[in-house]
């Protein structure tokens, strides 16, 4: 499992590549089709449940070719014929995808599974370096320039439940942001950082896995990522476009931040606030923040904000300590 997986991730994308580079001169429905193919987009799932670790056990939301030789379907690193596609229903490709829940490395084969899983050294030192650890959580900043293979099954793993998650194989110029509960070198989360960022995004894709969801990781994530931002000195956001389930996420921490700023924050006792002045005092993009404003319904002609409905809202959903989950005196980012 361990010394296969690597190999079968450069050889798939070559013959996906392969299938792109053919048939030039085709129209624009073929183009997007081979871009698909390269990126491993499906119409529908083509696996059907995750085995993560020895007891968690949950369906995938999408499909992804990237697993799998394009030609015979199989799992890339597969040398058994255990669960080919012809046993099964014909939409799935394979039943069940063993991933180990400390590495994300991959297996169709449960024996195989569990001896690795026995023996994975990332279940007694997790990857990375620690850039925040407070009573509850630590977040791991891991480079894809020397964690390539572990990066990259991370961003494979990742496919299965983000629609529009493209990069998994070059993930050099990556940096990941990875949630961990204290004790425990089981990853709960992620998001990922483009090192090479000419609209200097702070997230490029974000996601807490099934198993961990509904703990408020997502946020926290997502406010690490402004953290960084701030650190850097720079207006920033994540990339474009965001997951449905990303921009829920978004939507809850944008409206969040400014109705604290603009109400019992920074900015409470100022008569008149612009768009300019939020972004500054948030670190969001004023794109963001006029998109939140709507959301609220709370922003007029001449992008005037109606500071009444940002009260109501704040009200309704409770207080500050109790929706934001970073705590500033745990942050070790400032090297």
């Amino acid at each position: 499992m361990a010394g296969s997986v690597g190999q079968s991730l450069r050889a798939t994308t070559q013959r996906l590549k392969g299938k792109k580079n053919g048939g030039k001169g085709k129209n624009k429905s073929s183009k997007k089709a081979r871009k698909e193919m390269l990126y491993g987009i499906l119409n529908e799932k083509n696996i059907k449940q995750i085995q993560f670790g020895v007891s968690k056990r949950f369906p995938t939301w999408y499909g992804s070719a990237v697993y799998f030789d394009p030609e015979t379907k199989r799992l890339g690193c597969s040398e058994s014929k255990s669960q080919l596609c012809s046993n099964f229903n014909d939409q799935y490709w394979l039943e069940t995808l063993f991933v180990c829940e400390y590495c994300f490395k991959y297996t169709d084969n449960r024996a195989r599974f569990v001896v690795h899983a026995a023996v994975c050294p990332f279940q007694y030192r997790a990857p990375g370096k620690i850039k925040y650890k407070s009573p509850e959580y630590t977040i791991r900043r891991v480079k894809g320039s020397k964690y390539q293979l572990f990066c990259q099954c991370l961003c494979l793993f990742t496919k299965l439940f983000l629609d529009n998650k493209s990069m998994y194989f070059k993930v050099d110029h990556y940096e990941f942001y990875i949630v961990y509960e204290n004790g425990s070198a089981k990853p709960m989360g992620f998001f990922s950082k483009d090192l090479v960022s000419y609209q200097q995004n702070n997230l490029a894709c974000v996601l807490t896995f099934p198993p961990y969801q509904r703990r408020g990781l997502g946020l926290l994530l997502i406010e690490f990522s402004y953290k960084l931002s701030q650190l850097e000195g720079v207006i920033s956001g994540p990339e474009v476009p965001l997951s449905p389930f990303g921009l829920i996420g978004y939507l809850k921490y944008w409206s969040q931040i400014l109705c604290w700023h603009l109400i019992e924050g920074d900015l409470a006792h100022c008569d008149k606030v612009s768009l300019e002045d939020l972004s500054i005092v948030t670190g969001m993009r004023v794109s963001d923040i006029i998109l939140t404003l709507k959301h609220l319904n709370c922003i007029g002609e001449n992008n005037q904000i109606y500071l009444q409905s940002l009260s109501t809202w704040l009200k309704s959903h409770g207080t500050k300590g109790n929706w934001f989950k970073l705590q500033d005196e745990y942050l070790l980012i400032d090297d």
